[in-house]
């Protein structure tokens, strides 16, 4: 049997939003509303948190772990070598399920986690997203790989936007069966994540309409669709800036 395990990576240290995994939703911290939606997952078999091991991401993790969640620390600027690390420390086979998730979601919906491992399992692929040709909002991104795959990109990535954001070595090397998953998109353009402090505003009205941390995506969809004025309010950002930046440093290191 096949393990399957989440691995949700989550600093404190964000220059847009610093402490934004920790701000108050509910009288609950952001990265526990999450944790709580990602863990109604049918098909995990565990689900870890990743942060640094910088004393600035001490506090996330006391919270994390108080709350009841496993806590894998390790380098703060390499995620990838704290995703290589990690997996290696559950001693994981290479065609173990490795299910990534980022703290910047906390409207994650664990059937949403569920279709994407489903339709990996019945592909014989290393890598599917629902993402990189997106078929929901920007807050839904669900990545999933082989460990083999990760070990592979672990020994040969060199790029910093390789090391920073995990995948894209997998993505774009060409060693790898890849593949995207096949959905009909639904409302692509709306931006559900917490980057920013307005991206923060939207997502509180949200929790604060539904009043706890138990409502399904489709849910959200309607309460967006009857009140669409609310999307203006993180309008002006666009999707994926923070691996746009790493891509920027690329070249900056060329």
């Amino acid at each position: 049997m096949r393990k399957v395990v989440a691995l949700l990576q989550a600093r404190t240290d964000s220059t847009r939003l610093p402490n934004k995994v920790l701000k108050t939703l509910l009288n609950k911290p952001m990265i526990i509303h999450e944790l709580i939606r990602v863990q109604r997952s049918t098909l995990l078999n565990d689900l870890i948190l990743l942060t640094s091991d910088q004393a600035s991401d001490d506090l996330l993790s006391d919270v994390v772990s108080e709350a009841g969640f496993t806590v894998f620390r390790g380098s703060k600027d390499n995620v990838l070598e704290r995703f290589y690390n990690c997996a290696k420390s559950l001693m994981l086979k290479d065609d173990d399920i490795i299910v990534r998730l980022t703290g910047d979601c906390p409207l994650h919906d664990a059937v949403i986690i569920d279709e994407l491992i489903s339709a990996f399992l019945a592909n014989n692929i290393d890598y599917m997203a629902n993402c990189v040709l997106p078929v929901y909002p920007d807050g839904f991104d669900v990545e999933v790989f082989t460990f083999s795959a990760l070990k592979k990109a672990y020994n040969k990535a060199d790029k910093l936007s390789e090391k920073e954001h995990v995948t894209p070595f997998i993505r774009n090397s060409g060693l790898f069966n890849t593949a995207n998953l096949e959905h009909e998109p639904i409302h692509t353009e709306w931006r559900l994540t917490v980057d920013e402090p307005c991206d923060f505003v939207l997502i509180e009205k949200i929790y604060n309409h539904f009043e706890s941390s138990d409502f399904k995506f489709m849910e959200i969809v309607s309460y967006i669709e009857n009140n669409p004025a609310i999307l203006e309010i993180n309008s002006n950002i666009n999707r994926n800036e923070g691996y746009l930046k790493s891509l920027e440093q690329d070249k900056k290191g060329d």
